[in-house]
């Protein structure tokens, strides 16, 4: 019997999977120059236009698949690949490549390609780094057009199936979501990696960024798969086969508990209602949503939409699209979009256009969309179309003055006058709201407020500026606290000027996502709370577990004001 061996990576979907390894190889790369007489370059050119036209079709037709199998928001990954075949870059480079070897189109492209990779290995946001992944995926596609090979086959074979690649892509969404895949594994990718987004999307364990995984994998031989510890056991014995059944059971037992109280609303003991929203990134989070119950979005964080397009800027009728899926799909509940927060530790070379040496305090977020109108007109255009569909309501972040909100609303005026005169649909009251993180706009909060519509505690920045922490910095990460008396003080002055004022309050940062500090905030007047989706059960439990009166003692011996 094989000794079972443990690779260790990223658990990016939680669960456990217990099945027979599907090992998916992509080779068939060229491995050395390949010269040809000067006579067949033109014949060359001919043959990679050809393969970009027969891919082109491949991708239009896979796309349809995934559209029936899992729905638009997953078949839209595949667009960045369709756009990346006719990229001006990689054709022209690989035509010179052809005619200055002269050299095959199968080496050409191969030199192009990794031309283009390091240029996307050089990028420091992971997100805008991991699409290099479409890359690779268009690659593989058009070396296999040009060697004439058949497209590979699907996940074959009958009972659970774990499947082992180097990295998965969205054309291998298809594959994913038939019903014996229970597994994923991939050596390569992060947290918003495709093969990440696809498997939470399809409730998958999988474990990402498991260097070495599709090299030690056998077809044919069992492993198991822990979403949750990020591990992959190849050839189990009895204890570990016998360690992850109990895992998987505690695991279905769990989503079936979450299911079961997704109705159920978050209510105190002494009938004190919570509204709990999700907060996503991507549109194919929306199931997960669904599933654990949110009552609608309260931050969608509408960046990931500027990365995936990148280094172009989406269109207004590509936010549009967006907006208009997510407040349909959960509606009557409304949905929270965040206009662009890029900056900071999120560097967006082609908007930015430079290194700045604090970015954290510099061009980022609402400043960087006021200097930039377009950027933020056909974003704030899209939402408003898409709220003529449903609740949709705009949050702006990074706020530090009334002057910076007045100035939005006046480019909103002018878009909707535009609007209206090209006779589009929108809704002219779009519902305006202020995220209060940063210092200056939690102590303005009641100016704020007579300038919006609701405000959003964003915990996380507010709690970093508070106490002038970089929670990402190892050396003075302890002091980042959610229990500061001077964070708890500054939510608190939050929650009281927008009880004066009449406006509603929630809170879209960690600390609404963790069952004790969701209590506290409870305690202090919270009623709004938005978090991931998966972190809605926990949270549900422990608000129908408490009284309100309880929470409101917590709430103040955390704050001083009771003796504790």
């Amino acid at each position: 019997m094989s000794v079972p061996s443990i690779l260790r990576g990223l658990g990016v979907s939680p669960g456990v999977a217990v099945g027979r390894i599907l090992r998916v190889e992509r080779s068939g790369l060229p491995e050395t120059p390949q010269p040809i007489p000067a006579n067949a370059v033109a014949l060359e050119i001919e043959r990679f236009d050809a393969a970009r036209a027969a891919a082109r079709a491949e991708i239009a037709r896979l796309r349809e698949r995934v559209v029936q199998t899992l729905g638009e928001s997953c078949a839209s990954m595949l667009d960045a690949q369709r756009l990346m075949l006719d990229d001006p870059g990689l054709v022209r480079t690989t035509v010179r490549g052809i005619e200055r070897g002269p050299f095959t189109a199968a080496w050409a492209l191969r030199e192009a390609v990794a031309g283009i990779a390091r240029k996307f290995e050089a990028i420091e946001d992971l997100h805008f780094r991991e699409r290099g992944g479409d890359l690779e995926e268009v690659h593989r596609r058009l070396q296999r057009l040009l060697a004439d090979r058949p497209e590979e086959p699907d996940a074959e074979g009958e009972g659970p199936t774990i499947v082992v690649a180097r990295e998965l892509g969205p054309s291998d969404a298809a594959m994913l979501s038939r019903s014996h895949v229970t597994g994923i594994v991939a050596d390569l990718g992060g947290v918003t990696s495709h093969t990440a987004i696809l498997a939470r999307a399809l409730g998958i364990p999988a474990v990402t960024g498991a260097s070495g995984a599709s090299a030690r994998a056998r077809s044919g031989s069992l492993a198991v798969v822990d979403g949750d510890s990020g591990t992959v056991t190849f050839d189990p014995d009895r204890e570990a086969l016998r360690r992850a059944e109990l895992g998987r059971e505690a695991w279905i037992s769990r989503e079936a508990r979450i299911a079961e109280g997704r109705d159920l609303p978050a209510t105190t003991k002494d009938g004190v209602e919570v509204i709990l929203r999700a907060n996503i990134e991507f549109a194919e989070e929306l199931p997960a949503v669904l599933r654990f119950g949110a009552r609608g979005i309260g931050l969608y964080r509408s960046e990931f939409l500027f990365l995936e397009r990148a280094p172009a800027l989406p269109s207004e009728d590509e936010h549009y699209r967006t907006y208009r899926e997510i407040c349909e799909k959960v509606a009557p509940h409304p949905a929270v979009i965040r206009t662009l927060d890029l900056g900071g530790e999120k560097y967006f070379h082609e908007v930015l256009h430079g290194v700045e040496s604090n970015p954290s305090l510099g061009l980022r977020a609402i400043r960087l969309c006021l200097q930039r109108p377009e950027i933020l007109r056909p974003q704030l255009r899209g939402l408003a179309r898409a709220a003529a569909h449903g609740d949709v309501r705009l949050l702006i972040p990074f706020v530090t003055s009334d002057g910076e909100v007045r100035e939005l609303r006046r480019i909103l005026a002018e878009e909707a006058a535009g609007l209206r005169g090209e006779g589009k649909p929108f809704r002219a009251d779009l519902p305006v709201g202020v995220m209060i993180e940063t210092p200056a706009a939690a102590l303005t909060a009641d100016r704020l407020a007579g300038v919006s519509d609701f405000l959003s505690l964003g915990t996380n920045d507010l709690i970093q500026y508070a106490l002038a922490v970089d929670r990402g910095n190892s050396a003075v990460s302890y002091l980042y606290d959610p229990l500061n008396l001077g964070v708890l003080r500054m939510i608190r002055s939050v929650v009281e000027a927008a009880r004066r004022t009449g406006l509603g309050v929630a809170v879209c940062g960690e600390m609404a996502a963790d069952p004790a500090t969701a209590t506290l905030l409870l305690g202090m007047g919270l009623r709004e709370l938005s978090m991931p989706p998966r972190a809605i059960g926990a949270v549900r439990d422990a608000i129908r577990a408490v009284d309100s009166r309880a929470a409101e003692t917590i709430a103040a011996q955390a704050l001083g004001e009771q003796g504790g």
